[in-house]
């Protein structure tokens, strides 16, 4: 047991270290582009950068739209505050969201479970750009009419949008999420435990809630990855059109290698142990790890 433990240990460093030696990799791009072209970093650029990174406090950017110059820290903390609040609440909405889609249709007609399944496949093909600009355009349309301004459609100096960019972004993956979830669990429903807890009387909905969700869930799990790149994607161009000042402001705008290096692992780092979490949670709670 105690080998199975260091071998997981080891596993999981090794994992680590990957997943940090490629944003340095990334974050060395940068030196790499010359006027002459591209050449291996000098020895005095990766020295300045181990430096930088030695002395963050130090770091500065300047604002590409003010030309001011400001101290890295503490502004890249609020600039990470708004992207993960905004990709936190989108993915748990989706979850959420899809998860209760999913199981009202199972107490459906066929009729009308083969017309919400229609119209998701519909939506999943009006590409994610649609889905901003249509947003920010309703909202601007309700203003005029109503002079209500029931959602902020622009972020503008400290006053960020995050109901509408948080609505925005969790469209595709509640699409996504409840596609796959209905065809999980018409997989589901067609084994013999299913069966087995059919004859012993149990309802539809209790062979749903005690049986049928746990072992969706798990499997559910498997797609997490695909959903995160899919919501960070979109992070990036729905920052970029809400006007909002995230975290991919620093990893777009500005080249520095420290700066992105930093803001990269702000950005990431928090998602690989959120995978982690859910990986370790998955094993405690269900029994059945998933390889996250």
């Amino acid at each position: 047991m105690q080998l199975l433990r260091l071998q997981s240990l080891i596993q999981e460093s090794g994992k680590l270290f990957i997943f940090l030696f490629s944003i340095f990799l990334f974050s060395l791009i940068p030196l790499c582009i010359t006027s002459a072209g591209l050449q291996p970093p000098s020895p005095k650029a990766i020295t300045g950068f181990f430096r930088d990174l030695l002395t963050p406090q130090t770091l500065t950017y300047i604002n590409s739209i003010s030309g001011v110059e400001r101290p890295l820290f503490p502004l890249i903390f609020e600039a990470f505050r708004s992207s993960f609040t905004i990709f936190s609440l989108s993915l748990l909405l989706s979850l959420c969201i899809a998860l209760l889609l999913a199981c009202v249709q199972q107490f459906l007609p066929p009729r009308f479970s083969r017309l919400m399944e229609t119209i998701a496949s519909f939506l999943q093909t009006i590409p994610d750009l649609v889905y901003i600009v249509s947003a920010q355009l309703l909202v601007v349309a309700a203003y005029q009419l109503t002079q209500i301004r029931f959602l902020r459609f622009t972020g503008a100096g400290e006053a960020e949008a995050f109901g509408l960019p948080i609505l925005v972004l969790s469209i595709v993956p509640t699409l996504f999420l409840y596609h796959t979830l209905v065809n999980l669990m018409e997989i589901e429903w067609q084994k013999p435990y299913i069966e087995l807890a059919k004859g012993k009387g149990l309802s539809r909905f209790a062979v749903l809630q005690k049986h049928l969700l746990r072992n969706v869930l798990v499997r559910l799990s498997y797609h997490l990855k695909f959903i995160i790149a899919t919501l960070l994607g979109n992070l990036f161009i729905v920052e970029v059109l809400f006007n909002n000042f995230g975290i991919t402001t620093f990893l777009l705008s500005y080249t520095q290698p420290a700066i992105f290096f930093i803001s990269a692992l702000l950005l990431f780092l928090p998602i690989y142990a959120l995978l982690k979490i859910i990986e370790i949670g998955l094993f405690l709670l269900l029994g059945e790890g998933a390889e996250l």
